[in-house]
């Protein structure tokens, strides 16, 4: 039987629109949307359109959603947005490409409602602009005798966003939720950055800013099993190299100012009491495969928590917890660090 739609829809609807739009917008930024076009071209390239095809459901639990993006030539994105009387899902961002002609793309999802009328929408972007496809029904099927079993139910990356997201690929992606304050991500190749709140799966090579807050980062390991950490208080870059087995980097970002040579040095290092450390990270974690870059030092841990700080007079590694083998770039060497201790890897210079 087709659910009708329950009174007071339309402004949940328009509820949602709005949150779709902050969506879109933050994407657009992250994607360089107010960069500026060459005074030199003779004509203003078109945004991308947005097509929005009809859902296919393929069991009471889950559907495929279609559609159609064209990129009009420019890079371009897309994601599908859907809920039953808002917009409270979305699939994982993914590239359209920067042909000049439509492509059909598709996403499947699960852990639906049986018997339930759910909204779709494809939006689309690129640097020139963004499209919204049409609001477009579907309704899941009842099952016609109980199942023994439930479907089963996606699980969000962490706690925090209530978004399904895609579980992370191995050197390809990771999830990251907010755990508290504010958080943004700048993507690879993008100018700026963008809530976290609007994206949960991040390609590896993105750069989090965690200075205001806290996320939970979940990264994949061979196997198809995935590990966790919690980091917060600095700026850094996720990576996953090749052939490491699933152990990511977590490399310290953000200008290292204030420093110089001879007395000057040193009345900054005497000083750094005094103000914030330009470059800091904390992190913890159980049993993960993590590592941390400084400038003068790279600190890999399993199962512990740590801090690490690049200051004008080297990179500190302090340990609250289990232990941490830190390489001394500068000295060539491997020390351990223990709970309750610290290492100072001095400046290379």
């Amino acid at each position: 039987m087709r659910a009708t739609l329950q009174p007071g829809y339309a402004p949940r609807i328009d509820r949602s629109r709005r949150q779709l739009s902050g969506l879109l917008t933050a994407a657009l930024a992250c994607l360089g949307l107010a960069l500026a076009a060459p005074a030199a071209m003779a004509s203003r390239p078109q945004s991308p359109t947005a097509q929005t095809g009809t859902a296919t459901v393929s069991s009471p639990a889950s559907a495929t959603l279609a559609g159609v993006v064209d990129p009009n030539g420019s890079d371009t994105w897309y994601s599908f947005v859907y809920g039953v009387d808002r917009y409270d899902s979305h699939t994982p961002l993914a590239r359209a490409g920067g042909g000049d002609d439509p492509v059909a793309v598709s996403a499947a999802v699960a852990g639906l409602t049986p018997g339930a009328t759910y909204h779709v929408r494809l939006i689309a972007f690129s640097h020139h602009g963004f499209a919204r496809g049409d609001d477009v029904p579907f309704t899941t099927v009842v099952p016609v005798a109980p199942t023994l079993t439930p479907p089963p139910t996606p699980t969000p990356s962490t706690a925090g966003s209530g978004v399904p997201a895609a579980p992370p690929v191995l050197g390809q992606t990771v999830n990251a939720d907010v755990r508290r304050g504010t958080v943004t991500v700048k993507l690879p190749g993008a100018p700026g950055y963008v809530a976290l709140t609007d994206l949960t799966s991040l390609p590896v090579g993105s750069i989090l800013d965690t200075r205001e807050g806290s996320i939970n980062l979940n990264t994949a390991l061979p196997g198809g099993a995935t590990q966790s950490a919690i980091f917060h208080g600095g700026l850094f870059e996720v990576r996953q190299p090749q052939g490491a087995g699933g152990l990511t980097e977590l490399v310290l970002r953000g200008a290292l100012t204030g420093c110089s040579s001879g007395a000057a040095r040193a009345a900054a290092v005497s000083k750094k009491k005094k103000r914030k450390p330009p470059r800091r990270l904390w992190g913890s974690d159980s049993k993960g495969k993590f590592r941390t870059r400084g400038g003068n030092s790279v600190a890999t841990v399993r199962g512990t928590a740590w801090y690490v700080e690049d200051r004008c007079d080297g990179t500190l590694t302090r340990v609250s917890k289990g232990s941490v083998s830190v390489y001394d770039r500068g000295r060539h060497r491997t020390v351990v660090v223990r709970a309750g201790h610290s290492y100072l890897a001095h400046s290379i210079r």
